[in-house]
């Protein structure tokens, strides 16, 4: 692929297996399987060996592992490059595999198609002048499937091999003015009058209706260039929809992301210590595929010869123990603050509360050594009734997770497929047992500030403009937001009280990392949220984490935490109060004049006011509407925090 043109973290996403990148001299790859990583070719026989020291990215991350069924995970090899007269240094010269997409290329001259291989690493210049140039034109499928455009099928050429195409491009402003001919085919026959392109990217809408190719009878063959010119998967039944290269839709990439958590029951220090160094262990996730098994004595057979190794030989009753407190399903939060909900939550919202029960409490054991660090600040009296809480997260780390991708609509509940979707998709040959699955992860380090919200405040606001509400969050619209996979919505009937708190957090998230940027001096994109949103009458949630972090161990600079203390966050929230309350596309923007945004989920949001970019936002920016905070400009008195609006004279 070239030297050093992807970071490690851009391999999670955007740029993870079956994404398509553009290098800098303009021709698009698209990234290969995971067959092939941590692999190089070997000087002797020219074959693709096993690099010297695999172990070296192994990394562990419990609570994603119960989550994804999948124990092991391995970080993206960065390149290191060999000198002249020095040692290579350990696993040098690995690069993550690439191949040539589209297969396509047009002369720029003449306007002839030619096909190569996915493996071509050099194209020969034409001999007829010009330059090879890859089409802009592939075909997609919704079941994950791309491949080129169908050129010959959409002509009904039937000339040998390749035949004799010419693609013109007059430079209209629709498909109609692309025109496709066969100057070997017949005089009289399709491919020697030509034909455009016209229709072929529509994608239809219902049953009824067929895209262009069905219409033709060009059907998906399943192919899969990311994991080579093998890579085809019979009896896909999906529509073939023709795309743009650089098409938006082409790539939603499956992510899935946790903050590490402390274990905060009371230990000895021989027991913190030890368990401080398994964890670090880069066997841990194969040492939990045998303990999954069943088989815990070979479990701590196998982690104490590790161990041996490094002259740390404890009894095997107390790798036992710390094995077991390091692969439970739940951590142990502060007793005091520990609430269970009234009724069962999906395991995805579990996952998050599991973090709010810590993240809202002080961490700070000097003890431990822990990857969390939350300090309580003060909240500023100007904001107390309306937050409860302020935390400043010094340090944090989160562990991100890719298991996949969809093409042109993502996948309602990724989760429920895995682990065997993910594995069949990033691998030609899908590994068989569990001890030899694994998926590509990083670990990144930041810190951050948590808000949380007062529960009785939130609650006489929903009392008090309850008809209000329901005139402006009508029954489609709660139930089109509670169907969003990303939103964790409750297991139960999603009712107002959910959705309009689930308005007014996400966006009060947005309005304040639009605000914290110009202070902290991190851009836009590299700050992100993480809500805790549940409307359980016996545990509700209101948090709101805003972090950012990067791939360095030592974390961030701390910009975002020294916002969060007391005599700086207050006037932070009224200026953030202030440029939330008016848009410059009101009135229109805050008129309720039906759903917006791609998913119709957002009312009062749009790019001059409140959306952020999709790294930012944990639903892609759904579920947005910044009058359930400031209110309108009708009605100012119906948000969340209009006193505080009125009392300062922001309007």
């Amino acid at each position: 692929m070239g030297y050093k043109q992807i970071r490690v973290g851009q391999l999670i996403a955007p740029f993870g297996t079956g994404s398509i990148y553009t290098d800098r001299n303009g021709f698009p790859h698209i990234v290969g399987g995971l067959d092939h990583w941590y692999k190089k070719r070997d000087n002797v026989s020219g074959e693709m060996v096993l690099c010297s020291e695999p172990d070296e990215f192994e990394i562990f991350e419990n609570r994603i592992s119960d989550l994804l069924k999948i124990d092991r995970f391995k970080t993206p090899p960065d390149f290191r490059q060999v000198s002249r007269g020095h040692t290579p240094p350990p696993n040098a010269s690995l690069s993550i595999p690439a191949l040539r997409f589209p297969r396509w290329h047009r002369n720029t001259r003449t306007g002839k198609l030619q096909r190569f291989n996915l493996n071509t690493t050099r194209l020969s210049p034409p001999t007829d002048g010009g330059r090879w140039q890859p089409v802009r034109f592939i075909s997609v499928c919704s079941a994950g499937h791309i491949g080129d455009f169908p050129w010959k099928e959409w002509l009904k050429c039937e000339c040998q091999g390749d035949g004799d195409l010419f693609l013109t491009d007059l430079g209209g402003s629709d498909l109609t003015t692309i025109k496709l001919v066969c100057k070997s085919c017949p005089d009289g026959s399709m491919g020697r009058k030509g034909k455009t392109l016209a229709n072929t990217t529509r994608i239809p809408v219902g049953n009824d209706e067929l895209s262009a190719f069905k219409s033709a009878g060009i059907n998906c063959k399943g192919d899969r260039p990311w994991l080579g010119e093998g890579g085809y998967e019979v009896g896909c039944d999906q529509p073939l929809i023709g795309a743009l290269i650089n098409q938006t839709n082409l790539y939603f990439p499956r992510v899935f992301s946790a903050i590490s958590l402390p274990d905060l029951e009371i230990m000895n220090e021989e027991f913190i210590k030890l368990k401080n160094e398994i964890e670090e262990d880069s066997t841990l996730g194969m040492n939990k595929s045998v303990w999954n098994q069943g088989n815990k004595d070979l479990a701590v057979d196998m982690m104490k010869s590790v161990l041996g190794r490094r002259n740390i030989n404890p009894p095997g009753e107390l790798i036992l123990s710390v094995l077991e407190s390091i692969f439970k399903n739940r951590v142990n939060s502060h007793s005091s603050e520990k609430t269970s909900p009234s009724e069962p939550e999906s395991d995805l919202l579990d996952f998050r509360r599991q973090e709010f029960n810590i993240i809202r409490n002080e961490v700070n054991d000097s003890k431990n050594i822990s990857d969390l660090r939350v300090i309580k600040a003060g909240v500023p009296d100007k904001l107390k009734p309306w937050i409860q809480g302020i935390n400043l997260v010094e340090r944090l780390k989160e562990t991100r997770v890719f298991f996949g991708f969809d093409r042109l609509i993502p996948t309602p509940n990724p989760i429920s497929e895995m682990p065997e979707i993910a594995l069949n998709q990033l691998f030609l040959n899908p590994p068989e047992t569990r001890m030899d699955r694994w998926l590509p992860a990083v670990k990144v380090f930041g810190e951050g500030l948590y808000f949380e919200l007062d529960e009785d405040r939130i609650t006489e606001w929903q009392r008090t403009n309850k008809e209000w509400l329901m005139e402006r969050i009508n029954e489609g619209f709660i139930s089109r937001l509670s169907e969003e996979f990303l939103v964790l919505s409750p297991n139960t009937v999603a009712e107002i009280e959910w959705a309009s708190r689930y308005l007014l957090i996400h966006s009060l998230s947005h309005i304040l990392i639009n605000q914290l940027i110009f202070e902290c001096g991190y851009s836009t994109a590299s700050v992100r949220e993480r809500l805790y949103i549940s409307s359980d009458s016996k545990a509700p949630m209101s948090g709101i984490l805003i972090y950012t972090s990067a791939g360095d161990s030592e974390g961030t600079l701390g910009g975002l935490v020294s916002l969060g203390r007391p005599e700086r966050i207050g006037d932070i929230f009224l200026n953030a109060l202030s440029r939330a309350s008016w848009c410059s596309s009101d009135p229109v923007c805050s008129e309720p004049h039906g759903a917006r945004g791609s998913r119709l989920v957002n009312l009062a949001a749009c790019h001059a006011c409140t959306l952020l970019p999709e790294t930012s936002c944990e639903t892609i920016n759904n579920g947005l509407d910044r009058a359930m905070i400031v209110g309108t400009p009708y009605d100012r008195s119906r948000g969340f925090m209009s006193d505080l609006v009125n009392e300062k004279n922001i309007f």
